[in-house]
């Protein structure tokens, strides 16, 4: 659509009389190549608002100008940015009309302009958290369940926005540096390796505890679950001074395994035990939760049909079961490769990488232990982001089978 030339014309005549004043305006609010462009720009603006007007709403126009108005206040009047005036304006008219984009654009304007310098950190939250309220919002979504989901979102923001400032700190030349350490590397290897280990002996045992949970019916069952939480609410510096006492080198345990040659205390296989004891419940709960949901009846036509108790909890029960069993696996690793308090006290050698990024903190301060953290949370969402690849690949629940 293009206006009339006459239109095109007056609104020529009258931006460049505006512009002209405002460049002769005492004070020099703009600068005089910057007027040019900005006379430009405010072609386009002027074009988009037509635009707006033959297409949109009465009301369009009016909102439109207010934006503008605010932009033209906030960052050219009080900030002074002028060459940041005329690339939000441009932006600003181009995608008013798409919700979406105007919801990132405006998410842009408050993390840039208003939250220096903190821009990065709160951009991304911002703009991931309004896409995910625009889609649901598109939905039909109710105007409480919106309401909801926007408190909920604020919140998630605020909680990741230590960690995406500790992520824009270092340059990627420092990363590399760090990663290129011998103490980095052995103490990241230690980390994935111990929590895999301990992921495992969790599901060697958890699993069929879950299923057993999930399955019967007896007098005391709300007790063991309620034993099974534990170690999600002893304090993690109260567990370590728990094994310590029990498998340390002075119980009679620790010195039988000592004589034995199978110390736990201080070595690799003490970490193990650590993140063992507090990874289980992650499992436990999120299984039990996943074979509840898988019918009984589909047990019970696999059982009249011949199959083995055994046979139909492997074929039946935990394939439909697997993608809420690897989840909790998935938050059983998560915990075991997060634990510091225990380890620190029960066995901080070999190091992993919290107790080193701790030990770093202790002997030089922020600035050496901030970029070894950096690495490990890297390496702590990369792992986190293929287990979830892993997870959607696995077969969906029956629930979700029946729906579809």
């Amino acid at each position: 659509m293009i206006p009339r030339w006459t239109s095109i014309l007056a609104t020529t005549i009258g931006l460049a009389i505006l512009h002209a004043a405002v460049f002769f305006f005492p004070g020099h609010l703009i600068s005089g190549p910057n007027t040019l462009v900005l006379f430009a720009a405010n072609m386009y603006v002027a074009y988009c608002l037509w635009i707006i007007g033959k297409t949109g709403r009465p009301a369009d126009k009016g909102l439109f100008a207010v934006g503008y108005l605010l932009l033209f206040l906030l960052v050219l009047v009080i900030l002074g940015r002028e060459a940041l005036f005329i690339l939000l304006i441009i932006l600003y008219s181009s995608v008013f009309r798409v919700p979406l984009l105007f919801g990132v654009f405006i998410a842009f304007v408050l993390a840039y302009v208003l939250f220096q310098p903190y821009a990065f950190e709160t951009f991304v939250p911002m703009s991931l958290g309004w896409v995910v309220f625009w889609q649901v919002r598109k939905s039909g979504a109710s105007a409480f369940l919106q309401a909801s989901l926007a408190v909920g979102l604020i919140g998630l923001g605020v909680l990741l926005l230590p960690l995406m400032h500790l992520l824009s700190l270092d340059s990627p030349k420092t990363m590399w540096f760090v990663i290129g350490r011998s103490d980095v590397q052995r103490a990241i290897w230690v980390s994935l390796l111990s929590s895999s280990m301990a992921t495992v002996i969790v599901a060697f045992f958890g699993i069929p505890l879950a299923y057993a949970l999930s399955r019967s019916q007896f007098r005391g069952r709300h007790i063991v679950e309620a034993i099974i939480d534990l170690p999600i609410l002893i304090p993690q510096s109260v567990v370590g001074i728990a094994l310590l006492v029990i498998l340390g080198p002075g119980s009679p345990i620790g010195k039988f395994l000592e004589q034995s040659g199978l110390g736990v205390s201080g070595r690799f296989a003490g970490i193990v035990v650590a993140q063992v004891f507090v990874a289980f419940p992650f499992l436990i709960k999120t299984a039990q939760t996943a074979f509840e949901g898988v019918p009984s009846h589909l047990e019970d036509v696999s059982r009249t049909l011949g199959a083995s108790a055994g046979r139909t909890f492997l074929r039946i029960s935990l394939p439909l079961a697997s993608r809420g069993v690897f989840a909790g696996l998935i938050l059983s690793w998560s915990r075991a490769i997060s634990e510091f308090g225990a380890l620190i006290l029960f066995a901080s050698n070999p190091q992993t990488a919290p107790v080193l990024a701790h030990t770093e903190f202790l002997h030089a301060g922020i600035s050496e232990a901030r970029p070894i953290a950096v690495v490990l949370l890297l390496v702590c969402l990369w792992v986190f982001v293929m287990l979830q690849f892993g997870r959607s690949l696995l077969p969906g629940s029956w629930r979700t089978k029946a729906e579809s």
